[in-house]
């Protein structure tokens, strides 16, 4: 599917198929690991605490995106392409993390003490403790951008799988034993983002030379400014995945929050296979773009999904009943409303990620403004009608808009034909058994 790239500073040698593999195979690996981290959290903290837990995490999450322009898609970039070296790329990363993050607490301190209800949905101590995650987060992330721009899938695997272990340990201990409730949740991802960082850190001085020298040096104008041309997509897509439970948290009970989080959490696990294309397609396209590459990819990505899709749905209530408790039954329809919005998602990730290969992060900025300003829209005008299913539709809707725009400009930028790009053709059957066969190393 992908074609075997040689040996460079980006990575070793691999093919596209064994690229793609492994980040799928950590993705398997990864919602394993994060079912049992929910199931966990809906056990022990029940409907309306784990609707508070959501509240401080995507609150930490969206500030995070919001405060650090940059960090992760222009440092990626400029290290993918060869214009920044790696110890370049994390100290401007760090920088903008470390600036990000203590804007974002000064900014936003007095809004935890306001009479604004969405700080009234969760314990003020469980906010403060959500301000430490708010740069670790970024930096954390970034810094798994990095990885996966130098194709060290394998490592970015193993980390990313001992920072679920950790989370899983430190929850078990401050939640199931400890007894410390949403409080204990968050330091659980605190926890974990850090010995991500560590990890990360780690591997890139011991086989890429990682210096941290003065971190503000290395900040380039060039990075922040790619930064800033796909910032907003970056914020629109921490928006869109976090809306939900924003907007409900300004009306919503807890109960309701922690419904919606946990029916989102479970079905939008299913992109794993859309990153794991995306992640390997990435590095191929960076500076050249290949349409027909990125096609092949979307049509393999989009029947991979539906069918993953239509898996999870056949067992939603017995799932639901078994992973998280009879009290989240009333999840199981929101599972089939958000689930049109996941497939969208996923053919959306690999249009996207074409259009930063080729400099262009505009477009995707222009696509996921979209699809947030109609989630934002959708939402507090259906919830009066349906209720919490209003955060699902709107999820569901913000997707598609994204799909559509970014469809559409594909089309133009290609000149390729709407139909050419999703119907299947009689060669990606062999172009997807190639790949699969290469990825078990048999070919």
């Amino acid at each position: 599917m992908i074609p075997e790239e040689p040996d460079s500073p980006l990575g070793p040698r691999t093919t596209g198929g064994q690229d793609a593999a492994l980040v799928f195979a950590t993705g398997v690996g990864t919602v394993i690991f994060g079912l049992a981290i929910q199931s966990l959290l809906a056990y022990t903290l029940l409907p309306e605490g784990r609707g508070s837990f959501a509240l401080c995490v995507a609150f930490a999450g969206v500030l995070g995106v919001l405060f650090t322009p940059g960090a992760r898609e222009g440092a990626k970039y400029f290290v993918m392409t060869k214009q920044a070296t790696v110890s370049e790329g994390v100290g401007a990363t760090l920088a903008i993390c470390l600036v990000g993050g203590a804007s974002a607490v000064a900014l936003t301190v007095p809004f935890v003490h306001s009479d604004i209800a969405f700080f009234h949905k969760a314990e003020t101590r469980s906010f403060y403790l959500a301000f430490a995650l708010v740069p670790v987060m970024a930096f954390s992330g970034a810094m798994e951008y990095q990885l996966a721009g130098l194709r060290r899938f394998g490592h970015l695997a193993v980390f990313t799988l001992v920072h679920l272990t950790v989370n899983i340990l430190v929850l078990l201990v401050l939640v199931r034993v400890g007894r410390l409730g949403v409080e204990g949740a968050v330091a659980a991802v605190v926890g974990a983002h850090g010995c991500t960082v560590l990890l990360c850190a780690w591997y890139l001085r011991r086989r890429h030379g990682l210096v941290l020298t003065n971190p503000f040096r290395a900040v380039s104008a060039r990075i922040v400014g790619y930064g800033l041309r796909f910032h907003p997509a970056g914020i629109g897509s921490a928006l869109e995945m976090s809306a939900g439970v924003l907007i409900l948290g300004l009306f919503a009970s807890q109960a309701e929050i922690g419904l919606f989080a946990t029916a989102s959490a479970l079905v939008f696990r299913l992109r794993m296979i859309s990153d794991a294309v995306g992640n390997a397609l990435l590095p191929r396209i960076a500076g050249s773009g290949r349409p027909e590459l990125t096609t092949l990819c979307l049509r393999v990505v989009s029947c991979g999904t539906v069918a993953a899709i239509l898996a999870v749905l056949a067992i939603s209530t017995p799932l639901v009943r078994i992973l998280f408790s009879e009290a989240f039954l009333p999840a199981v329809p929101l599972l089939w409303i958000i689930a049109p919005g996941v497939l969208a998602y996923a053919c959306a990730g690999i249009l996207g990620t074409y259009f930063k290969g080729i400099d262009r992060p505009g477009i995707c900025s222009w696509a996921v403004s979209l699809g947030l300003a109609a989630n934002l829209i959708a939402i507090p005008v259906l919830y009066p009608v349906v209720g919490v299913s209003a955060a699902a539709w709107g999820l569901t809707l913000g997707m598609i808009c994204r799909l559509v725009l970014l469809a559409a400009a594909f089309t133009r930028a290609t000149r390729m034909r709407w139909l050419s790009i999703w119907l299947p053709r009689p060669g990606d059957a062999v172009s997807f058994w190639r790949a699969f066969r290469a990825a078990l190393g048999s070919g």
